[in-house]
């Protein structure tokens, strides 16, 4: 999914506050309000992801994991 900023009047966003529903995000309602059915993004595409990552890169997020874990320790 690509982000995008927008500018809009500060009247117009209240009045966008206003009719988005509670749990619903504001592009959720923006969607809602111009009738546009927004697709679920498929996740299965990053399914086994990680299996083509070279071993080295998991022996450098494993030091990296036990050196954070080391730096809370000193912390708490």
């Amino acid at each position: 999914m690509t982000l995008k900023t927008i500018k809009i009047d500060e009247e117009l966003y209240k009045k966008l506050l206003e009719r988005k529903k509670e749990q619903e995000s504001i592009s959720d309602a923006i969607a809602r309000m111009l009738n546009i059915q927004i697709e679920p993004q498929d996740i299965t595409k990053f399914f086994g992801v990680w299996k083509r990552l070279h071993e080295e890169y998991f022996k450098i997020m494993e030091a990296d994991r036990k050196e954070m874990r080391e730096e809370r320790k000193f912390h708490l």
